[in-house]
């Protein structure tokens, strides 16, 4: 039996095995059909055009291995959720090299199947979007089967019989593990087959085998990582596959700190899908219990926020005064609102900034004329003032400044405070001076 590597030794050897050219914010068919023609021409790969979209993209299934246990794992069901596509590309990348035949256990490769459905659905990839190009959520689609990418996923179970099942998603950024306030990176569940919950061997079988995984990558981000609750959904696919006696796991792939294109979630998705199969074939897993795998801590839906505003005091026009925090998150680049007020202090931020003895300003717009540009400087000056918007009748294009701007047709109301969905530029004073502002997600000081 082969030893297994130390983390950091296969985290580097994984590093190693990545595609650059998938290191981005999204992917489409377009992106990686190189890596899926270089893989294919590898001895141990073998790509098999299994369908295609509604729209009529190519479905693709790589598999590795002639063992008699089966795994099946498929990428990007959900269009804009990209992250395991790539992740599973750099597993394969790796597995399909000799030379990285150390890391698994001896002849594993005629002791294990692993089939991987890549991006499942290249419409919505095409258009960065959740649902397929006839706008349904194939994730929901596992009872009507009205997708052909999700007929096409129910016919890949029957035929393949896959003994465990990796459905793999992205969840959005702003969940957080637990209470910690910090992002949970990548999160797990083990789907329920009934709405009673019950646990039959498969079930717990996807439960052990998550707690291994837990357990490798906890090595790289510790109180990183979360898991799901048991909620059963019926029309979704991992709970539909689980009902077939699939040892089903959910890993959704989610933010990091400075991570905008989720590299590191990218490299531990390869970490926990390495530790699974390695389990599966020593059956390692049985080591673990259902208590191993319910202290893994419950994710916390809008538990973090892109940038958290502590202690900001604002006065009202009687001049009393009253303390709240501010949280905000960019909604699109170079725009953010507000996402909550007031005592947060449960809540967590990619960024957080101590506003304690700064003032929030009101409003106040700078309107320009017809001609008149405004020059970063400028800009710069006007913030300044005390003012943190611009008022044109147009969306002006002569607005020379890298700096978030905030342009309205006519001057926002002088109370207008920090209220939910509105846009997040503010100007905060000392006493009496303007002395620093939050643009967008930009803090700057003058």
């Amino acid at each position: 039996m082969t030893e297994q590597p130390a983390a950091d030794t296969l985290l580097k050897r994984i590093t190693a095995y990545q595609w650059p050219a998938l290191d981005k914010p999204h992917l489409t068919y377009a992106d990686i059909a190189a890596e899926l023609k270089t893989l294919a021409e590898r001895d141990r790969i073998t790509l098999t055009h299994i369908g295609n979209s509604f729209q009529g993209q190519p479905i693709h299934r790589l598999s590795i291995g002639q063992g008699p246990l089966t795994l099946l794992a498929w990428t990007q069901m959900h269009g804009d959720e990209p992250t395991a596509t790539a992740a599973m590309l750099d597993l394969l990348a790796m597995l399909s090299e000799p030379a990285c035949d150390d890391i698994i256990s001896d002849n594993w490769l005629s002791q294990v199947t692993l089939h991987i459905i890549v991006m499942l659905n290249p419409d919505g990839a095409l258009q960065q979007r959740r649902e397929n190009a006839q706008g349904i959520d194939i994730n929901r689609d596992a009872r009507a089967l009205q997708t052909p990418e999700g007929r096409l996923l129910e016919q890949q179970v029957r035929e393949l019989h896959p003994d465990v099942g990796f459905n793999l998603h992205d969840q959005s950024r702003y969940y957080a593990v637990g209470g910690s306030k910090k992002p949970a990176t990548l999160s797990f569940l083990a789907p329920p087959f009934n709405a009673s919950g019950d646990v039959d061997g498969s079930r717990l079988r996807a439960k052990q085998l998550i707690a291994g995984m837990y357990e490798a990558v906890s090595h790289f981000r510790p109180g990183q990582f979360g898991r799901y609750n048991d909620t059963y959904a019926h029309r979704c696919f991992g709970d539909t596959i689980a009902g077939c006696g699939v040892s089903t796991i959910l890993i959704e792939s989610g933010a990091d700190y400075h991570d905008p294109n989720r590299q590191n979630a990218r490299a531990l998705n390869v970490v926990a899908l390495y530790a699974a199969l390695n389990a599966c074939i020593t059956q390692r897993y049985r080591q673990y219990t259902l208590d191993d795998y319910y202290a893994i801590a419950e994710n916390v839906e809008n538990g973090l926020c892109d940038v958290l505003l502590k202690n900001v005091t604002q006065e009202n026009e009687a001049g009393d005064r009253f303390y709240c925090d501010i949280a905000v998150n960019e909604t699109q680049p170079g725009h953010a609102t507000v996402f909550a007020t007031g005592d947060l202090t449960e809540l967590g931020g990619f960024r957080e900034i101590d506003c304690n003895g700064l003032i929030l300003c009101n409003a106040k717009g700078f309107c320009t004329k017809s001609g008149d540009a405004v020059t970063h400087e400028h800009y710069q000056e006007l913030l300044s003032q005390g003012y943190n918007h611009i008022v044109s009748q147009e969306n002006r294009g002569d607005i020379a400044t890298d700096i978030p701007v905030l342009q309205c047709q006519t001057p926002l109301p002088d109370k207008t405070g920090p209220l939910p969905d509105t846009p997040a530029f503010f100007v905060f004073r000392d006493d009496e001076t303007p002395c620093c502002a939050l643009l967008s997600t930009h803090w700057l000081t003058f």
